[in-house]
């Protein structure tokens, strides 16, 4: 019997895993290929060298060898499990030429653009939006047994947008290991203000929470749209800093211990894809706020893995940028950092 020992990841990501058919405005299309909230953070904390864990369930057919593709870049799937109920892990979208996305109807979209139809995508229906359950488990949802043994040992975390149930037992499952530094991203099903007597738990032990603009301000529906005091009432929730992406790619920082905010633009390219901008975003943000324990540096490494992420198709595109490239776009947007 081997006495080999899995080492322990330098993060633990949880997320979902999925089966990707884009049609950009820019770019070729991207048709059953890898992708998932998690493929792009997990891809993105590894453009900045580290060993993600990844936690996620899978249908039993879903391809191996894109699961060996993370693990011969560096990263753990010990924490990938089947399902035993089968997941609908398809996802649709295409862009119009000012990037406004779109979900239904793929069929006419595939006419439109005088491409095969994708046998795979018979039968498929949107899942945007989605019913989110204060009580009920969903078959992607992640128990408490999917994480392994050796993941609680990580110093850090983050979970990317799943469902209600799972964001509410994971934070207390990873920092009841040696997780000291959890961050999160809102799912949009409980941005809502059904859901307004649960953020308070479900964020308390987050170091950082990530939403958009239109999450905040649907949230908080009749109690304010200033994005800064909806930042300020949410981080004394618990939360050390809460991150608000703008439609337009600005990024706000709000920092409770210090009482700081920041403004930050996003790098100044042309996207071709945005699909994963916001996962890769929080994977460089968990990867640099590791190497320093400072939310500025973390922010300009999520902006950078983000702009990479939008400039092609899938995640493992974040791993294709050239030796240099992320520093030269990190001194770039320092120098546009706005404290206000």
């Amino acid at each position: 019997m081997s006495d080999y020992i899995n080492p322990v990841p330098d993060a633990v990501l949880v997320g979902r895993m999925r089966r990707e058919f884009i049609l950009p405005a820019r770019s070729a299309a991207y048709l059953n290929r890898p992708g998932g909230n998690l493929g792009y953070a997990a891809a993105s904390f590894l453009l900045w060298d580290g060993n993600p864990g990844m936690v996620s369930r899978i249908n039993p057919d879903f391809p191996s060898e894109w699961l060996e593709d993370y693990k011969n870049a560096g990263a753990d799937i010990d924490g990938i499990r089947q399902a035993i109920d089968p997941i609908d892990d398809r996802f649709f979208v295409t862009y119009s030429e000012d990037q406004q996305a779109r979900y239904e109807n793929p069929i006419t979209w595939f006419a439109d653009r005088q491409l095969p139809f994708p046998p795979e995508l018979l039968s498929y229906s949107p899942t945007i939006p989605i019913y989110c359950s204060k009580t009920e488990y969903r078959t992607d949802s992640i128990r408490v047994t999917d994480v392994p043994f050796t993941y609680l040992e990580a110093s850090a975390a983050h979970i990317c947008p799943i469902d209600y149930i799972s964001h509410k037992i994971l934070p207390s499952v990873l920092k009841g290991g040696m997780v000291s530094l959890l961050t999160m991203r809102a799912g949009n099903c409980y941005m809502d203000p059904i859901f307004w007597e649960e953020i308070r738990a479900l964020i308390s032990d987050v170091t950082a929470f990530m939403i958009t603009d239109a999450q905040a301000v649907k949230l908080f529906q009749g109690r304010s749209v200033d994005l800064w005091e909806i930042a300020g009432i949410l981080a004394n929730y618990g939360p050390e800093y809460i991150i608000i992406h703008a439609k337009d790619g600005t990024v706000m920082l709000y920092s409770r211990l210090k009482r700081k905010r920041w403004v930050f633009p996003s790098y100044p390219s042309k996207p071709a894809d945005p699909t994963g901008m916001l996962d890769a975003f929080d994977g460089g943000f968990l990867a640099g706020y590791r190497k320093e324990y400072d939310a500025v540096q973390a922010v300009l490494h999520g902006l950078v893995s983000a702009s990479f992420c939008s400039e092609g198709s899938g995640p493992f595109y974040l791993l294709e940028c050239l030796p240099g490239l992320k520093e030269a776009r990190l001194k770039v947007l320092s120098q546009q950092v706005m404290e206000v």
